[in-house]
């Protein structure tokens, strides 16, 4: 007993350093709140539990799978999801620069991962594992504390150094012993810490092309700065709240895009989906995707109508042009594009994500002096001959047409029938689309009076049914939002949307202000796609119309006050953030962002990267080149080569037979010419080596470690994957 605690004494060292070292920065990353000492306790008392189960290879495997096992059933359960699914959400608001969750669950995040790295660390710290999986646990904190721009915490890692530093000693020097090594090179670690520069020494250009480096990870892995998404609140609009469309709006006259185009462009901000009687707003609660990663083209290809219409229906009305946009001034994160975007060039340091509603933005807010540029089409309706090639893409095939209808027509039950009576009056005998959809703009456009000065939307009363029979005035907001709820009540699927009307002159330029913020609506057609139409009257920048054209002969309505849907409740107060990818809120409040939903995402890669390890553990365990090092006597390290040569080919379908001696077998196959390699001398020497009573020499492990290797080059792959599968699984001997 004396001996085994004298044995494991030292690998408990190992591991509690190791683990210190890898949990200290950690708990500093989370913040003052951090309870320190109960977390090395726990380490502590976990690795003991640890050392006492691995009393022999075997317990200690079977242990710490036991352990990951209960790990995992405790995440899936239902408090352990509870908890896994706040620590995320608290996470993902840290790196997308809300860092005010964070310390509320500080608590539990340093208990679960004291829990998961003291057992990464006693698996580390094995002296069957070598010193590798130590020094790339290192290494990922390393690119932590750099990502995180955390030099002050580097000192707290030093113990994980040591414990590296000490497995390479002990892994490259069996004779030496963990007594005799420790002093010396704890002594060397902390003198070639203290010779360090406080300051460290830096040389401009590699720091500048480092600190590019990390902020190109960050935006392509997370969200680490502030970001603000943009709304029409921006340009003085909702002046009544962001939860109350309409009310007296004087917009703001700043600069804010320069826009090179061949003719107008519709630049889209913020496309809303859901409408309850007050706001529009965004459920579909997508996710972030990086615009060029190559995994995405197809879901990009789909939500920016990239293939649609079809090469035989495209003509001069759907050809690209090429657009390009520059800021002006500060801005939100929003890019500002037209539609149907082909192909997106984003200047500088930008890089851009796009969402399920097929908003553009990138990892940080604008900043005066950023470009991109767009080739799309662009196009609205009621261009001359458009509505010819509408017609003709709805015979064509379009399987996201049912599923956008589904999610593009809903409204609220409050809408009352004189509304529905109006959408069905204004269509009749119209039995395409599109000319349905231009006639409800075109009523729009020539029957309602285009006014700011409007008075405050009353809070119960319906805004688009207040509009269409009562007020019959109002701005761009009114318009947009009375042709979606119209479109959508003629069956059409139609979506609100937020952004800038860019409208260049004759030298194809356009300064775009805030007088130039709009909105409008996108309509969707089968077989073509979204389209914009605009019903808003046209005017010279946000001046008023002068004349009061015609009203519609309707009857003035009293609607009911509207009763948002629960969901559109839930969405209203709901204001936790994404994980690894969701889509921030399209409506926050003053520069937050919100998000909703269990990110699976990141808890399955999280679980993915913890088996990962552990087969890279075990694969690293049951290599015979790694096994051959561990053992002391030649005629070990010649089975250890046997046992892999047959192993491979067992795993090709080649056995010995009932009662076939070793020698016979590899006759036999060499007789058969079975795997391609010459393997009776492999089996002459296996006998005279167990049955003669001799010693083994290095010529014999060499020659047993070339055929093995012969095998592995002449197998087919099919055995490979099996002889890899069988490692894996600890059966590679079951030969």
């Amino acid at each position: 007993m004396r001996a085994l605690l004298t044995e494991k004494w030292p690998r408990l060292l190992l591991t509690l350093l190791l683990a210190a070292g890898l949990l200290l920065p950690l708990l500093g990353m989370l913040g003052a709140a951090v309870p320190v000492l109960p977390c090395l306790l726990l380490l502590l008392a976990e690795a003991l539990a640890l050392e006492a189960v691995g009393l022999t290879r075997r317990t200690a495997l079977w242990g710490s799978l036991a352990l990951a096992l209960t790990l995992l059933v405790w995440a899936f359960s239902a408090p352990g999801s509870a908890l896994l699914s706040d620590l995320l959400r608290a996470f993902t608001l840290q790196v997308t620069g809300v860092p005010g969750a964070l310390p509320l669950v500080a608590r539990e995040a340093s208990l679960v991962l004291t829990a998961l790295i003291t057992l990464l660390s006693f698996l580390c710290c094995r002296k069957s594992a070598g010193g590798l999986g130590a020094v790339l646990a290192v290494i990922a904190s390393l690119l932590l504390l750099w990502l995180g721009d955390r030099p002050d915490l580097l000192p707290r890692l030093l113990p994980a150094v040591l414990a590296a530093l000490l497995l390479l000693l002990m892994e490259r020097h069996e004779e030496l012993s963990l007594p005799r090594i420790l002093p010396w090179a704890a002594a060397g670690l902390l003198l070639a810490f203290a010779l360090t520069p406080p300051s460290g020494l830096v040389l401009p250009a590699l720091k500048e092309r480092t600190d590019a480096l990390r902020q190109n990870v960050l935006d392509r892995l997370f969200f680490t700065e502030p970001r603000d998404v943009f709304s029409l609140s921006s340009e003085g609009y909702y002046p009544q709240g962001l939860s109350q469309l309409g009310g007296p709006v004087t917009p703001s006259d700043r600069p804010v895009l320069q826009v090179s185009a061949p003719r107008a462009a519709y630049l889209r901000g913020a496309i809303l989906n859901a409408y309850d009687g007050r706001c529009w707003r965004n459920t579909l609660g997508g996710r972030r995707y990086l615009w060029d990663a190559r995994g995405q083209t197809e879901r990009r290809a789909d939500l920016f109508d990239q293939q649609l219409p079809s090469g035989s229906l495209s003509s001069a009305l759907t050809a690209e042009s090429t657009l390009s946009v520059r800021m002006l001034g500060s801005g939100t994160s929003t890019l500002f594009v037209p539609q149907r975007v082909r192909e997106l060039r984003a200047g500088g340091e930008l890089v851009p994500y796009f969402t399920d509603s097929s908003e553009l933005f990138v990892t940080r807010n604008l900043e005066e002096g950023d470009t991109w540029s767009v080739s799309a089409p662009l196009m609205t309706g009621g261009d001359a001959g458009l509505g010819t090639v509408v017609d003709a893409a709805a015979r064509e095939e379009d399987d996201r047409y049912d599923a956008l209808r589904e999610i593009y027509t809903a409204l609220p039950p409050h809408l009352e029938e004189p509304v529905w009576q109006l959408a069905a009056d204004l269509t009749e005998g119209l039995s395409s689309p599109y000319e349905k959809a231009l006639a409800l703009q075109n009523h729009l456009s020539r029957n309602y009076r285009y006014r700011l000065d409007v008075p405050f939307q009353p809070g119960n009363v319906d805004f688009v049914t207040n509009f269409l029979f009562n007020t019959r005035e109002g701005y761009c907001t009114y318009f947009a939002s009375a042709l979606t709820v119209l479109c959508r009540m003629a069956g059409l699927p139609a979506r609100y949307v937020e952004g800038y009307l860019a409208e260049p002159g004759r030298t194809g330029e356009a300064l775009v202000t805030g007088l130039n913020a709009h909105a409008w609506t996108e309509v969707y057609f089968r077989g073509f796609g979204w389209l914009t139409f605009d019903a808003t009257p046209h005017r010279i920048g946000n001046s008023e119309t002068d004349s009061d054209p015609a009203q519609p002969s309707v009857s003035p309505v009293q609607p009911e006050t509207p009763t948002p849907s629960p969901a559109a409740e839930s969405e209203e107060s709901e204001t936790p953030s994404p994980a690894v990818s969701p889509d921030p809120e399209n409506r926050p409040p003053e520069g937050a962002e919100s998000s909703a939903g269990f990110p699976w995402i990141p808890a399955v890669l999280l679980l993915v990267l913890l088996l990962l390890l552990l087969l890279l553990l075990r694969w690293r365990l049951t290599d015979p080149a790694f096994r051959e090092k561990r053992l002391p006597e030649e005629g070990g390290r010649f089975e250890v080569w046997l046992e892999d040569a047959l192993s491979r080919l067992s795993a090709a379908g080649f056995f010995r037979a009932s009662g076939e001696t070793l020698m016979s077998f590899t006759r036999r196959l060499d007789a058969e010419s079975g795997p391609g390699v010459p393997l009776s001398e492999l089996g002459e020497c296996a006998s005279l080596l167990r049955y003669g009573r001799v010693q083994a020499l290095p010529e014999d492990t060499r020659l047993a470690r070339e055929t093995a290797g012969s095998l592995r080059r002449a197998l087919p792959r099919r055995a490979r994957l099996i002889y890899a599968w069988r490692r894996l699984l600890g059966r590679g001997r079951a030969f």
